[in-house]
């Protein structure tokens, strides 16, 4: 997703799900359903921090696992083994990375309100 087409759906209040990682191009599975959320961050980014302040509100707190990239080198390990980048934040849905803050906070927006429905 290019920025302006982020800027465009958050203006319009209703930010799409992205298909595809912008920047190592993967297909991103849809939201909704159980699916397996491992969160890369370090708590001095402000991207990070960004996403992180939104799993509490959008419900999603206890069903992302965080995984700090400056305090456990397994994770920094892990998460260049898997994308051949360090770049945080990164969310792993069902193993495949989406990277970018924005592009998470509309796929985790997206996926709460699936979660919402499906309970509803």
């Amino acid at each position: 997703m290019s920025l302006w087409s982020s800027i465009r759906q958050m203006a319009s209040g209703s930010p799409a799900a992205p298909t595809h990682c912008a920047v190592s191009g993967a297909a991103v599975p849809a939201p909704g359903g159980s699916p397996r959320l491992v969160l890369y961050k370090f708590d001095a980014c402000p991207y990070c921090q960004r996403v992180m302040r939104q799993l509490g509100p959008l419900g999603l707190a206890e069903a992302v696992e965080l995984r700090d990239t400056l305090r456990e080198p397994s994770a920094r390990a892990s998460l260049m083994a898997a994308t051949g980048m360090g770049q945080v934040p990164c969310l792993f849905i069902d193993e495949a990375p989406l990277f970018e803050s924005a592009d998470i906070l509309a796929w985790l927006s997206q996926h709460a309100a699936a979660r919402r429905g499906a309970t509803a």
